[in-house]
Parts: structure tokens; sequence; C-alpha cells
């Protein structure tokens, strides 16, 4: 097409991908917030947890996302956003979240990179998994027992 059809398809396709990109970017920023993250009802109690934590000022995407290009970030995200949503949907969830192996070693590049002043004189320093002694260091696992006993007094 040449002329001014050409022009006017050209401009509606440019029209429809910056649409398109402003909407994928708006939705991928939204599912990074933890309110987002929260939302299902197999993460309810995990996001309860995370809320009254000391890492509450950390989005879940700070911890749960690899630290990298964007990218492998989306590629992340889609991979275990689908699987996210095929145990929900399922309710195939266990009562407590059990983390993937490649969403360990992220949470523990994580940690390491935001932690490193503290592990330096460490084993962990040199790539050890934080997970193995403070998994519920977070979430905790008290959460279906009415929380850890030094939480619940009043």
């Amino acid at each position: 097409m040449t002329g001014k059809n050409g022009k006017i398809s050209m401009a509606i396709g440019v029209a429809i991908g910056l649409g398109l990109a402003v909407t994928a970017s708006a939705l991928y920023g939204l599912s990074g917030r933890s309110t987002f993250c929260g939302s299902c009802h197999s993460m309810a109690e995990t996001y309860a947890r995370w809320s009254a934590s000391r890492h509450k000022q950390f989005s879940c995407s700070e911890c749960h996302m690899p630290a990298t290009g964007l990218l492998r970030q989306i590629a992340y995200k889609t991979k275990a956003g689908l699987r996210d949503l095929y145990e929900e949907t399922l309710r195939g969830y266990s009562a407590y979240p059990v983390i993937s192996v490649e969403g360990r070693q992220i949470a523990n590049e994580n940690c390491h990179r935001c932690h490193r002043s503290t592990i330096e004189a460490t084993g962990l320093a040199r790539g050890g998994d934080c997970l193995r002694c403070h998994r519920d260091l977070v979430h905790s696992t008290a959460h279906r027992e009415g929380g850890l006993p030094f939480e619940t007094k009043q």
C-alpha cells in the first residue's frame, strides 16, 4: 500500500503497537505488587505473614524475581505466573506453598545481594542456602496454628 491508505494503515499499526506496549508494561508493573500476589486465596495467609514481617517494605517481586535483565524477569514471571495460575485454578497448592528449585536459587541470590555485609564473614557469602535455616523468617510455618508463640501474646 502506498499513498494515503498506506500512511493511515501505518499510523493505526503504530498506535495499536504502542497501546499494546503500554498495556503490557502497566500489567507487568501491577503484577509485581505484593497486593496482587496476596489477592489469590492460597496466598492470603502468606501475604498476611509478610505484611507483619520485618521485610514488609520489600515487594514479593524483590525477593522472588531474578535481579537480572528485563527479558529474564519477564520469562521467569511468565513461567512462574502460569504455574501459579494453574495451581490456583485447580486448588493444587499445598497448605504451605513450596518454592521451586529455580525460585529457591533466585531468593537466595536476592538474600545475598541485600544482606551482603551481614553474611560476608560466613559460609553463606560463598553461595550458601539462606532458606535452609531462614525459610520461615518472612512467611512462617506457624500461620496454620495461629502464629508463633511470641507473636500471639498480647
